[in-house]
């Protein structure tokens, strides 16, 4: 089994108003920040909020040498651009036709047509001018054909550069190669608690 892990930008798609009601919760899949705005310096970012960091490609490192992680990057890529673009129905191909996608709210789409009839929709109303960014990533090759993929991220709005501690969700994701083809077969998405966590933590120490 290879395992990679590294700690760079990009993902999902939750949002939450000052009321705290979810705007939306659904996530994408990628490894780069697709705004272009400077990264904001430690004086200027909001207490409470994660800073977000260049871009830099999830499998950079070893995809060099290794065909299946730059193969990953690349269908990575491809979500993030088409994601930033509003893209839905080129978005959903990134997944296999008999995908499962479950967003934070617990919405579960089946299958690429879904996905791509029902993120259309999301890209041009809510989602709309959002990027996703993630903030760590683990990835497992499990087989020559078949990859576990661990994200925390956001998604971001505008000209924001930063997460916001609410808008945090962790995301696993299932890739499959078929006929030398990587593609999403299966996305959960779950917000991440902090009050829980950090409660955990504190308990561990």
């Amino acid at each position: 089994m290879f395992q990679i892990q590294f700690d760079r930008g990009e993902q999902m798609g939750i949002r939450r108003y000052a009321s705290r009601t979810v705007r939306l919760a659904f996530m994408g899949g990628l490894g780069i920040a697709l705004s272009g705005a400077a990264t904001p310096t430690a004086a200027g970012t909001p207490a409470g909020e994660t800073v977000a960091t260049a871009a830099r490609s999830p499998m950079a490192r070893t995809s060099q040498t290794n065909p299946d992680l730059a193969a990953l990057a690349r269908l990575y890529q491809r979500q993030a651009e088409t994601w930033a673009r509003g893209d839905g129905k080129a978005y959903a191909t990134t997944y296999t036709p008999d995908a499962d996608f479950v967003n934070v709210t617990g919405e579960h789409m089946r299958g690429r047509h879904e996905i791509g009839v029902k993120y259309q929709r999301y890209l041009a109303n809510q989602l709309k001018n959002s990027r996703i960014h993630t903030l760590e990533e683990k990835i497992d090759l499990l087989s020559p054909t078949l990859a576990l993929i661990i994200r925390k991220g956001c998604v971001l709005y505008g000209a924001e550069t930063s997460c916001h501690p609410n808008t945090l969700s962790i995301n696993t994701s299932i890739a499959v190669k078929t006929s030398g083809q990587w593609l999403i077969r299966s996305f959960h998405n779950t917000l991440v608690n902090l009050a829980k966590t950090s409660s955990a933590s504190a308990k561990t120490k």
